[in-house]
Formats: structure tokens, sequence, C-alpha cells
């Protein structure tokens, strides 16, 4: 992992060098966007939702070393940031997740409802904002793909996507990644939060 101590070049990438910069990013951001329409976000996962999803997404294969160090690497960055949530001045974090990647059943029954039961603990969390878009709400513009938008205390701020050709991030251009965070402030507003969003994933869970 990065230490976070150290200087974070302001740069535009693509490929595995936009996942460094998200990595430094996402340990010093002072306020994080995470918006999904296809799984819980990476850094919500827990042991077993990562190990089923990575090594069906990327066709690696189970007790294999790669697939050891990228669940290894995942549930870091979980930690990281979940060591961040308890401390006395956590960042904020916003979770737009569609309710179809909740029911979604990754890794079989009792994994999953072991993973909406973490992400429910974590929604309990002062700090972590969780907003699920219903089924019933229809199309939304979350539908066009995941984006996750990290700001830093001194202003500057990057827009990061996850992609099967590759991952980007974008630091230069202000006003794309404005617009990003106002698709995700945009989106909490339709979303169920709060007290409903933590009972939409408990009724999820029980129907499993």
């Amino acid at each position: 992992m990065v230490a976070t101590g150290d200087p974070i070049e302001v740069s535009d990438e693509q490929g595995p060098g936009a996942f460094d910069q998200l990595m430094r990013l996402e340990q010093v951001a002072n306020r994080i966007f995470l918006v999904q329409s296809l799984f819980v976000p990476g850094l919500f996962q827990n042991k077993s939702y990562a190990e089923e999803m990575i090594a069906r997404t990327t066709g690696l294969q189970a007790g294999s070393r790669e697939l050891s160090d990228r669940v290894d690497i995942r549930l870091q960055r979980g930690a990281i940031l979940e060591k961040r949530l308890q401390a006395a001045t956590p960042p904020q974090v916003s979770i737009v997740v569609d309710e179809g990647a909740l029911r979604r059943v990754v890794g079989g029954p009792v994994a999953m409802r072991e993973q909406l039961g973490h992400l429910a603990s974590m929604a309990r969390l002062g700090s972590v904002h969780l907003g699920i878009i219903p089924l019933s709400y229809g199309a939304h513009v979350g539908l066009k793909g995941s984006f996750e938008v990290h700001e830093l205390a001194d202003g500057d701020a990057a827009v990061f996507f996850e992609g099967s050709q590759g991952d980007e991030i974008i630091r230069t251009d202000q006003a794309v990644i404005a617009r990003y965070r106002e698709s995700a402030e945009a989106l909490m507003t339709v979303a169920l939060t709060g007290g409903e969003a933590i009972d939409r994933l408990e009724v999820i869970s029980a129907e499993l």
C-alpha cells in the first residue's frame, strides 16, 4: 500500500497508474462519492464477496496467487478506510448503490447476507451516507457506469472510472469532476437513505 505522506502527482492517467493514484487518494480524501450500479463498492466488500466477485469478473482460478493478492489489496484498502472512518475527524463517504446490485447473490445466500450486514454496519457510522436506488425508480444516470469522486481538503479532486478496458482517472478537468459530483449528489436525493436504506438491506437479506 502507498504511504499517505507521499506527494500525490496531479495528472490524468489510464491503466495501472490510474489505480495507483486512486489508492493514494482514498487514503487522504476528506470527501468520497462512490456510485455503483452493478455490485457493492470495493471499499465496502468483505472477503467472501470480494473473492467471488474478483474471480468471476477476471476469470482467475480459486486458490491462485494472483486472486489472493487482488483480494488482499481490496481488503487492505477497505480496512484503511474503516480505520479512518472511526477516527476523530473521519472522511465523509457517500455511497450510491442500485438495488439490483444488492439483490445479486454473490458467493451464495450466507455470504451475501454477511455482505449486506457489513454494509448496514458501515452505514450506521455517522460519516457514511448510504443511498439505495430502488428498483421501482426505473432508469437513472448511475446506470451509465460506475464512478468515484475523491476530494482533498485543499480542494483538489479527481474522478475515477473502473472498466473492462482499463481504469481511468481525471484530475485536471475540474468541470468534468464537478459534473460527476453533481450526478452523485442528485442520485442521493432520489435514493433511500438513513433508516430506510438500512431497512431495505434487512428486507433483501431476509429474502435470500
